[in-house]
């Protein structure tokens, strides 16, 4: 798992579901229907990057940012459009790599505090794109704030779903025991229900951790797809991303 550059000493708290499900990627575009509680808001990209970038309701308007060369683009995916970020660098967190991700401003509505709530995307990795620090979504920060956030860090490309409560220093990880890093679509899931954090990969739960119930998450930062920011190292996303949604218990 990858944390923030400022980050001081932090316990972690993880567990992994054992087994590997045979499940086959859907090449299918999701529907907001998919997760389950009341779709907060979620994100198609069909309408492609040069206008104006809003969820399914027509809120939250996303920003391209880039920094030394990074581009991102509209590619083919399942009869609509996904985004693909720029290429792997081979000197992570170093200022000359190419940069860009998708943010939006102020998010105050996706805070689900003590709720449980969901959020995820479909991705498409391949073995040569993963690296130590690949965000697909996150909002806050682990260090005096509090966060969600969705990855799939490391070479083997497994994703994890993170939690960082308000007030409190523990990271709460939910690593999947698969990886998704083999050229094909996958939808992955976050969920926390009361004391449980669970990572889905295309429908079946691969990797869970405990949380405690009074866990709250609220925070002043915008969404982030692709990345933390534009900073060197901003945990850049390699691969391409389609159907970003969040969503909160009716």
């Amino acid at each position: 798992m990858s944390v923030e550059p400022s980050a001081g000493p932090h316990a972690v708290a993880s567990a992994n579901v054992p087994g590997e499900p045979a499940v086959q990627p859907s090449e299918a575009k999701a529907t907001s229907a998919a997760p389950k509680g009341s779709t907060a808001l979620r994100y198609s990209f069909d309408g492609g990057l040069s206008a104006p970038i809003v969820d399914a309701g027509g809120r939250l308007p996303l920003k391209v940012r880039k920094v030394a060369g990074g581009e991102l683009s509209a590619v083919p995916h399942a009869g609509g459009l996904a985004v693909r970020f720029p290429p792997r660098c081979d000197h992570y967190g170093a200022e000359s790599c190419a940069r860009a991700i998708l943010q939006s401003g102020p998010a105050d509505f996706l805070n689900p505090g003590q709720a449980d709530f969901s959020y995820g995307a479909s991705v498409l990795v391949k073995s040569s794109e993963t690296s130590k620090g690949a965000n697909v979504m996150q909002k806050g920060f682990s260090v005096g704030d509090s966060q969600f956030k969705l990855q799939v860090d490391g070479v083997a490309g497994r994703p994890s779903c993170v939690v960082v409560g308000t007030g409190r220093s523990t990271i709460y990880v939910a690593l999947a025991s698969r990886s998704v890093a083999d050229g094909r679509w996958h939808r992955i899931e976050c969920s926390r229900s009361s004391a449980l954090l669970t990572v889905a990969v295309d429908g079946a739960v691969v990797g869970q951790a405990a949380i405690p119930p009074s866990l709250s998450i609220v925070n002043t930062g915008p969404l982030c797809i692709g990345g933390k920011g534009t900073s060197a190292n901003n945990d850049q996303f390699v691969g391409v991303i389609d159907d970003v949604f969040v969503t909160r218990s009716a």
